[in-house]
């Protein structure tokens, strides 16, 4: 490669929210995730999920802003070793109409995604030595809908596993309350 190349160092995100309050990232650079539990939506609110999908899409910009940035500090470091490099941020999520809305080819009308397009393009203005970059994924390799599914199935085996302890000892309760071997009952020992 001839010093005067352009080599790319990215950094890619994954970036989920669920209705029911959870939203979660996944960096693929360094292979850390968050799950954060925020207000659920409320039940049939027309933009719950897009809410929650933008919503995952700031967390997942602002947790990862210290390593973006320490990214960039050794970019500049070896900018000055004559390599050009250019960091790419890759915010990629399963939402189409998000990802569409972030590159400005689709119209935010909820006044609450405004908001929080807002939040995101400030925090962008922030990064603006760098070229940020939103791709839509499909649902079933995005790392961090996996990390979600992965959370509510474990959810769901709790609570199941709760249900069965409960009705479990709650037998178990009603088979010893009738056992003759309790103290207050009369016990006989016949010999022949």
């Amino acid at each position: 490669m001839s010093s005067y190349g352009l080599r790319l160092l990215s950094i890619t995100i994954d970036a989920d929210g669920s209705p029911s309050g959870y939203i979660a990232w996944y960096n693929h650079s360094t292979e850390t995730g968050k799950i954060r539990v925020l207000r659920p939506s409320t039940k049939n609110d027309k933009y719950g999920v897009q809410r929650m999908e933008m919503l995952a899409i700031y967390f997942a910009l602002a947790d990862n802003q210290w390593q973006i940035k320490r990214m960039a500090s050794n970019q500049r470091k070896k900018q000055q070793q004559q390599q050009q490099l250019q960091l790419v941020i890759n915010i990629r999520s399963d939402s189409k109409t998000s990802v569409e809305q972030l590159q400005g080819i689709s119209e935010v009308r909820d006044s609450l995604m405004q908001r929080i397009c807002a939040a995101i393009k400030k925090l962008l203005e922030k990064m603006m030595s760098f070229m940020i970059i939103f791709n839509h994924l499909d649902r079933t390799r995005n790392i961090a809908g996996l990390l979600l599914e992965q959370r509510r199935r474990k959810e769901e085996e709790k609570f199941l596993m709760h249900q069965y302890q409960k009705q479990y000892y709650c037998c178990s309760i009603d088979g010893l309350l009738g056992d003759p071997l309790l103290p207050g009952h009369n016990y006989s020992l016949t010999t022949a």
